[in-house]
């Protein structure tokens, strides 16, 4: 049996599909604006995983002082330390027992000054008028037996004696002596006097030195020491030590 549609049936099929794939077209439309509108999902912490907060920023703590240092039990200064001027050791502090005094060797010393434990009062030779004196006479008398030297030889080679200028190995009276032998005048009788004059300053500072000692506070342990000896046929130093 054989069905055939006719003109108004085939027509009425065209609109309805029309219909049908313009809704179609429409829905798709709204779905994809929705989809392309909606946030990103955001992404979820796995159960029992607690968020964590960032730690509140608080003042930190106090600066406080340092601790202050202690010295070690059973330290003491190595021998012959002095501690720097000015310093005093702490509160309750006290040097071992048969150790020696911490201190200079030598100090000054004043009529009357209370002695340190650990040092002594000794007579001391004054260094600087010894030194000074010795260095003083030295290069005097030296330069005057230099010069008695050449002028003894310049008179033996012009045919003399040279017997006018000997004095000049005589400490301290040379120099005067010189002036009369060799007929000295002016600027030669200056020179020689201020020669003279030197030597017997010098010597004089060095005997200063020695005959008037000065007072020094001396460290019990040190032993050493140099004393001037001075008497009516002695004149020099004396070295002494104690054990």
């Amino acid at each position: 049996m054989d069905i055939h549609l006719g003109q108004g049936a085939s027509a009425h099929l065209s609109r309805s599909l029309f219909a049908s794939a313009a809704t179609l077209a429409a829905l798709l439309l709204s779905a994809s604006s929705a989809f392309a509108q909606a946030p990103p999902p955001a992404a979820s912490a796995p159960p029992g995983a607690a968020q964590a907060q960032p730690a509140p920023y608080g003042t930190p703590a106090p600066y406080g002082a340092p601790a202050p240092y202690a010295q070690q039990p059973g330290y003491y200064p190595p021998p012959g330390y002095a501690p720097p001027p000015g310093y005093a050791p702490p509160p309750g502090y006290a040097p071992p027992p048969g150790s020696p005094p911490v201190g200079p060797r030598i100090m000054n010393y004043e009529e009357g000054q209370t002695i340190p434990e650990g040092y002594r009062v000794e007579p001391r030779a004054r260094r600087g008028l010894v030194i000074g004196g010795a260095v003083t006479f030295g290069v005097t008398y030296l330069l005057s037996a230099m010069v008695g030297l050449v002028a003894e030889a310049e008179d033996r080679a012009g045919g003399g004696s040279g017997a006018a200028y000997m004095p000049l190995y005589v400490p301290l009276a040379g120099p005067f002596i010189t002036i009369g032998t060799a007929g000295a005048k002016g600027g030669g009788v200056f020179i020689l006097m201020l020669d003279g004059l030197a030597q017997v300053g010098g010597v004089a500072m060095f005997i200063g030195g020695l005959a008037a000692p000065e007072k020094k506070l001396v460290r019990n342990d040190v032993s050493l020491s140099v004393k001037p000896i001075v008497t009516a046929d002695t004149l020099g130093l004396g070295l002494s030590g104690s054990l």
